[in-house]
Parts: structure tokens; C-alpha cells; sequence
């Protein structure tokens, strides 16, 4: 057996230690990935799943073109033909979503999106307006990373982390930073998820002298997703979102709790193209709302 040399040793010894650290660069807990080819294309739940969990790998890219039409009404008291009559006043809003993530490095995504808003407020009695006004104006712009911390094993869910904020498009908004985690397991045939966030609005002064205070504001989550096969799921989510904010000069806080409920269904159009309809409840306030619309996710 021939004899190794020093500049053999020294070789293998590089080449033992570039060994270890490809393996210690792997997800927490060391998870090994299952031996073969993957699949082409991911399943409509997995796709469904892609604002919970982070399933793009290093240079993979997914946009998210949605359109959506939600409106909500209430009634306020106002005067018509000099007598007090119980309007209603009525808030229609067209969206327009714009939404892109990016894989960066194993386990880590990078995100961000905007969108734009198109809304119409009309006050009516019967067939008499009392008011109507319009406005057209971009969303504030939402930036952060998501990483994976645990990855899901038997009895072990996956764990995700998210750190983001967002950047006010307008005068008279506050930035917000902040993050959460989510919870993700399978349990055959569902994957069932929950998630928490926080963030924290920052104060600012605007240009007429005034000054937005700093708020609170605690989101929660929790669903399901059911594979009726590779490419069509059905899903369901309620969220709950704690706000406690103070307006300009004011010393008192004002705190609003608003409570929905979604229903979607993530079905596959073509290569890397899905379709995402979805429906959206209002659970909380006086005022009924609602909300329809489509997401059309593109992975390339």
C-alpha cells in the first residue's frame, strides 16, 4: 500500500474539514434530506403554506399578483329633509398586491411588498347620497427575512422566526418594526399552523408640528391546510389583531381588537404558476365587512 505524503495528509485533512462544515451548514438538528430526485413542482399546500414556512432554496424566486375587492358598512346619524334619520355609511376599497420573496441562504428568505389602494366612502338614505368622495394611494411597504430555527421531525413541529418592518408611503403614518414566529406540523392529511407577532410603532413628527406616539400591535393566527391532492388544497385561517395606539398629542390610548376569518383554495395552473381565490369574513365591530379576491403565486 503506497505511502501518503505530507502534502497527501494535509489534503485530506482540507478536504475532512470542508466535509464537516457542508454538513454543520444544514438546518437545526442536523436534518439529512431524503436520498433521490424532488419533485418538480411543489404541492398546492406546500405553496399554500408559503407565508408561514420557508420553502425557497438559495436564488429561488416567488411573486405574489393578487387583486382583491372588500367593502364594509356601518350606519351614523345624520339629517335628511331637517328630520334625524339613521344612514348608512358605506367603504369600498380595490387592491391591488405586489409581493415577492427571495431564498438567500439555506433555510433564510428575504421578503417585501407594497400595495395599491383605490377607495370609494359613501354615506346614502334610501336612494338620496349624502356623501361621496374618493382617493387613490400606495400602501406602505412591508421588508423583513424569515428563517427556519427547528426544522419538523416526529414530535417536533417546524419553527420559523420572522423579523420585518415596514416603511410608511405617507406623512401621517408610523414606521413599525418587529417579529414573531410560527409554528408548522403535519398531521396526515393536514398541516396545521399557528403564528404570533409583534410590533412596535416608532414615533415620528410631522411636518406640521404634531407628533405620532408610539404604539403597540400583536398579531395572532391560527389554521389549517388539506392536500385534496399534489395540485389543489383547501385552507382556512382566523386572525385576531390587538392594537393599542396614540394619536398625536393625546395622553390616553385607544385600543381596537378586529377578528377575521379566511377561506382559500391554492390549485395549480401551470409550471411554477398557481391560482389562490379567496374569501375573507370580518367576526368583530358593528360594521360588516368582507373581502374576495386572487393571488396568483409565480415561482422562477
Amino acid at each position: 500500500m503506497p505511502r501518503l505524503t505530507s502534502c497527501s495528509r494535509a489534503s485530506l485533512c482540507q478536504w475532512a474539514i470542508a466535509w464537516v462544515l457542508l454538513c454543520l451548514s444544514s438546518p437545526a438538528f442536523g436534518q439529512e434530506k431524503p436520498i433521490g430526485e424532488a419533485p418538480a413542482e411543489r404541492d398546492a399546500e406546500d405553496v399554500f403554506l408559503r407565508g408561514q414556512k420557508v420553502l425557497l432554496g438559495r436564488g429561488d424566486v416567488v411573486v405574489d399578483v393578487g387583486q382583491f375587492f372588500s367593502r364594509s358598512d356601518d350606519q351614523q346619524l345624520a339629517i335628511v329633509d331637517g328630520a334625524l334619520v339613521l344612514a348608512t355609511r358605506e367603504r369600498s376599497l380595490l387592491t391591488t398586491v405586489l409581493f415577492g420573496r427571495v431564498g438567500v441562504l439555506n433555510e433564510t428568505e428575504v421578503f417585501a411588498g407594497t400595495a395599491f389602494h383605490h377607495q370609494r366612502n359613501q354615506i346614502f338614505f334610501g336612494n338620496i347620497d349624502l356623501a361621496r368622495s374618493e382617493r387613490s394611494e400606495l400602501s406602505d411597504i412591508n421588508v423583513g427575512v424569515r428563517r427556519t430555527l427547528v426544522r419538523e421531525s416526529k414530535g417536533r413541529p417546524d419553527v420559523i422566526a420572522t423579523f420585518d418592518a415596514l416603511i410608511p408611503s405617507r406623512d401621517d403614518t408610523a414606521y413599525l418594526i418587529g417579529g414573531g414566529l410560527v409554528i408548522v406540523k403535519s398531521v396526515d392529511p393536514v398541516v396545521l399552523f399557528a403564528g404570533a407577532n409583534y410590533h412596535r410603532g416608532l414615533r415620528r413628527d410631522l411636518d406640521d408640528g404634531t407628533q405620532l406616539k408610539p404604539g403597540n400591535l400583536v398579531n395572532v393566527s391560527l389554521g389549517y391546510a388539506l392536500a385534496l391532492n399534489d395540485s389543489l388544497a383547501i385552507s382556512t385561517a382566523a386572525t385576531a389583531l390587538f392594537s393599542r395606539v396614540r394619536t398625536f398629542e393625546d395622553t390616553d390610548s385607544r385600543r381596537v381588537d378586529t377578528f377575521g376569518l379566511r377561506f382559500a383554495l391554492t390549485s395549480s395552473l401551470a409550471k411554477g404558476l398557481y391560482i389562490e381565490p379567496s374569501v375573507s369574513l370580518g367576526l368583530s365591530g358593528p360594521a360588516r365587512s368582507f373581502a374576495f379576491g386572487v393571488t396568483l403565486p409565480y415561482s422562477f
